[in-house]
């Protein structure tokens, strides 16, 4: 069984602080290269476009729980690797008019005010109904923009459109006619490490890992996030470690990252094991109880034979499968050596 403990964690500490082949000062830096930077906004795209993470998202920092059910709204598939392209986040709530538009940045943008009005009107433009617009208590969609900013360098924007349009006082009598859309900014910057590490949402984890400056810092923060995560968000830092981080991570830290999702199949077996015998231990009484106990044996026999054969493949110990499946030593042994 592969386990990963915290023992080994501290190996790798002492692996990159100590071991002549990887000196601290020959560590890649933690930039990303062109392509895996690439494929790492896309992570933040790929996690939003998860209803599921999107609802923690909004919990995480606008202390708001979605009471609506939502729809994805004109998004391009974004592929396990993050290879393919992708469009801006736009979520509807069902049988509602109202959307919720996320534009995520990992580098300052000062044209955001322009883009972020530009989708907000063409989203408005393609949902708008014509035949009810004459109608008196006929409202227009509602939509939400949300700026998400991951970006190393601080960003003091301002998010209101207003702040960044031309600013001409005509007199008392005459409206300048402003446009006063404001926008909802998460900027990374913001939050620490720890701030990030106590919220629920994958997003927030993202941003943690992110926030790491040095590679020891880096495997003790994934190592934490590990123990943070559900079964569906830990699918999500398996990518990102192999898909994303793997060029800036030693051969050795790399490795023994992954081996912890293996031993999280380890112990998926133990629990199956245990489960198969529970389940031959009950169909064993219920072969005596109703007196079918020749036909039954024989086809138990064939099943812990197989069995048998799977955990010999995991190199179990032969003690154990004996004591799981009912077969002596011997016959075990006639299996491994056959």
């Amino acid at each position: 069984m592969v386990l990963f403990t915290y023992t080994d964690y501290l190996r790798c500490k002492e692996i990159l602080q100590n071991n002549s082949t990887i000196k601290n000062e020959n560590l890649p830096s933690l930039s990303l290269p062109n392509k895996a930077h690439h494929s790492h906004d896309k992570v933040y795209r790929d996690l939003l476009y998860d209803k599921q993470e999107f609802h923690l998202f909004l919990k995480d920092f606008f202390s708001y729980t979605l009471k609506y059910n939502i729809e994805k709204y004109n998004r391009n598939f974004v592929t396990r690797d993050y290879s393919d392209k992708y469009s801006d986040i736009v979520f509807k709530l069902n049988n509602y008019p109202a959307y919720i538009l996320l534009e995520h940045q990992s580098s300052k943008d000062n044209s955001i005010a322009y883009r972020l009005y530009k989708y907000y009107n063409l989203i408005l433009e393609d949902s708008v109904d014509n035949d009810k617009l004459h109608i008196k208590n006929y409202k227009i969609p509602l939509i939400t923009p949300i700026l998400l900013y991951t970006g190393n360098k601080p960003w003091d924007l301002v998010p209101n459109f207003e702040y960044h349009q031309f600013d001409l006082n005509y007199n008392n009598n005459l409206s300048n006619g402003k446009l006063c859309l404001t926008y909802n900014f998460i900027n990374i910057h913001n939050f620490s490490k720890e701030e990030l590490l106590k919220k629920h949402s994958m997003v927030a984890y993202v941003m943690a890992i992110d926030k790491c400056s040095s590679v020891l810092e880096l495997t003790d923060t994934i190592n934490i996030v590990f123990d943070l995560c559900n079964t569906r968000q830990k699918d999500y830092l398996y990518r990102i470690i192999v898909y994303i981080l793997k060029p800036i991570l030693p051969n050795e830290i790399y490795d023994h990252l992954l081996k912890k999702f293996n031993k999280e199949e380890d112990m998926y077996m133990e629990e199956l094991i245990e489960r198969m015998k529970a389940d031959m231990k009950y169909r064993r009484k219920q072969a005596i109880r109703e007196g079918r106990q020749q036909g039954i044996k024989e086809g138990m026999l064939q099943r812990s034979i197989e069995t048998a054969k799977k955990m010999l493949e995991r190199n179990m110990l032969i003690e154990d499968i004996s004591d799981i499946t009912g077969l002596s030593i011997e016959e075990i042994n006639k299996l491994k050596f056959a």
